[in-house]
């Protein structure tokens, strides 16, 4: 049943989204919420839209969006959605903020597909052959963690990001905080940085973008060296060669 869902319309779906939300970028108002974890009244709209293109597919499938906080399904077919990832970045007229769509089946991604806008950079995979970009598709070759970057993200749940930072800093290249999970890692799956490391991702942080960095060559896991699902508490994604190296140096 999931082959009937097709890449190219889950990633036309994902650039809908994405060029909607880029008509609300500049007017975009900040609605009452914590602090920093907050959201737009484009994060609200981009969900919306997407729902009503999700539906189209197959109106029996459940949606998991980080707007809504309903539960992940350990059985069964799920969209896993991100309607607009960076929020902090949009609303400050930043570059770096995209949306991301995820079909997973029993915890597994099946289809992944990420879109920036402002860089107008899609891509997409399935869990067998497909994938598609219209960029660079490809992990980078660099050996060196000395030479690597690495970028990082703040978690909501902890405080230890200073810590790995830290650690991070010891080893790498000047390691980065993005604000946007699914940015770093499509510069994973690009080349344009190592690797992509998160202490305590939610899992609309990177249902679509682990399976996209995996069939771009690299390696995912968390932080103990475990494969990858929706429920991983913690992940690091690179570009298989360096990926050891950092699982030591951030135990």
């Amino acid at each position: 049943m999931v082959n009937k869902i097709n890449l190219d319309e889950v990633v036309l779906a994902a650039k809908r989204a994405g060029l909607f939300l880029v008509s609300l970028q500049k007017d975009a108002r900040r609605l009452e919420a914590a602090h920093k974890d907050f959201l737009t009244d484009a994060d609200l709209e981009s969900d919306k839209l997407i729902r009503e293109l999700l539906v189209c597919f197959d109106s029996a499938i459940p949606i998991y969006s980080e707007e809504d906080g309903c539960s992940l399904l350990e059985q069964g077919r799920m969209w896993v959605v991100d309607p607009l990832d960076g929020t902090v970045n949009f609303f400050h007229q930043d570059q770096l903020w995209g949306v991301s769509l995820a079909l997973i089946e029993d915890g597994r991604t099946k289809i992944g597909a990420v879109y920036l806008p402002i860089l107008d950079e899609f891509f997409g995979a399935t869990d067998q052959v497909e994938k598609i970009a219209n960029t660079q598709f490809g992990v980078n070759s660099e050996s060196r963690l000395a030479e690597a970057q690495i970028w990082t993200d703040w978690s909501k749940w902890a405080d230890d990001t200073p810590a790995l930072l830290d650690k991070l800093n010891r080893v790498s290249l000047y390691p980065q905080i993005r604000l946007c999970a699914t940015a770093s890692l499509m510069a994973v799956a690009s080349g344009r940085i190592s690797a992509y490391v998160h202490p305590h991702p939610a899992p609309e942080d990177f249902a679509a973008g682990a399976l996209i960095v995996e069939k771009a060559g690299g390696r995912v896991t968390d932080f103990s060296g475990k494969p990858w699902s929706v429920f991983s508490e913690s992940l690091v994604a690179s570009n298989g060669l360096l990926h050891d190296e950092i699982l030591r140096a951030i135990a």
